[in-house]
Formats: structure tokens, C-alpha cells, sequence
């Protein structure tokens, strides 16, 4: 009528064997995926340790009797290989996207250097423009300038740069 003793003894021990073998399988895979993200995470914390740009030099261009003129800036890469395509640039405090221009490059790989141009400014003795080059490992450079002279003539001049990581663990 019913299973035997050794028949439901055996039964129990299948299902014990099948739940500890599910068991470690499921404990072999987290393990797994904790250790590839530690893996990727101490990857993330190097790159953003060894990261750096610096502005190496700026150019401007205008035309006389025009009130406005464009800035390049020439950003160099000291550190890891970056992506320019991942950056994210800050004009004045805002996201911009149309003053800004800059190539399309892949990469920046370390001791080459890109150039980051700011159109279309006024040229005006008391605004202080400022611009934040965010990398994609959350590190920026920040470069201050302002225009030295009057609305017609004069040229601008870099008065700070500074290269920060916020994230550093």
C-alpha cells in the first residue's frame, strides 16, 4: 500500500543529494559573479587613479570689430588610455552640446592630446567662463578663463586649470 521504508529512504536521499548539488551550483555561480565584479571594480578604481588630462596650451580666433571669438584648448592625455566619446562637457554650469566642439575620437591614448573648442563667446571683461571636461571614469578637468580687453579687441586668458577625482576609494 505504501513505499517501503528503504524505498522512501532512498527517495530522501535523491532529493537531499539533487537540493545540495542545486545548492552549490547556485553558491558556485554568485560566487563567480561577486568576483568578476570585485574584478571590474578594482579595474574602474585603477584607471581612475591613473587618469589624467592637462591643458597644455589654448588658441583663440576672431574677427576684427566682431564682438565674439572661439577658444580651443589643447587637452592632454597623462595618464590611461581615455575615450573622448564618453565625456561629457560643462559650459558655465550647464550641459551643453552646440557650443562645444571637439573630434570624434575613439580613444586618447597616453601623451596624445585633443582639442576642445568653445564658440561663439562674447567678449566681455567681466564674465568668467569656465569649462568642465567630465572622462567617463568620473575624474574632469576644469579650465577658468576670461577675456582681457575691450569688446572689439583683446584676447582671452586662461587664469586657473585643475585636474580632480571626486570618486577616489
Amino acid at each position: 500500500m505504501g513505499l517501503s521504508v528503504p524505498a522512501a529512504f532512498a527517495v530522501l536521499l535523491m532529493a537531499t543529494l539533487v537540493s545540495f548539488g542545486v545548492l552549490y551550483v547556485s553558491s558556485e555561480n554568485a560566487y563567480s559573479l561577486m568576483r568578476h565584479a570585485a574584478e571590474d571594480y578594482n579595474q574602474m578604481v585603477l584607471k581612475a587613479k591613473t587618469s589624467e588630462l592637462e591643458l597644455t596650451g589654448y588658441s583663440y580666433s576672431t574677427q576684427p570689430n566682431v564682438t565674439v571669438y572661439d577658444i580651443t584648448f589643447n587637452i592632454t592625455n597623462e595618464g590611461s588610455i581615455l575615450s573622448p566619446v564618453k565625456w561629457v562637457y560643462i559650459y558655465n554650469g550647464g550641459l551643453t552640446g552646440s557650443k562645444v566642439l571637439t573630434s570624434n575620437r575613439k580613444y586618447l591614448l597616453p601623451g596624445e592630446w585633443i582639442g576642445v573648442t568653445v564658440q561663439n563667446l562674447q567678449k566681455d571683461r567681466t564674465q568668467v567662463h569656465s569649462l568642465v571636461i567630465s572622462t567617463e571614469v568620473g575624474c574632469a578637468l576644469k579650465i577658468k578663463w576670461e577675456w582681457i580687453g575691450n569688446a572689439t579687441s583683446g584676447s582671452p586668458q586662461v587664469i586657473s586649470s585643475a585636474w580632480y577625482c571626486p570618486v577616489e576609494g
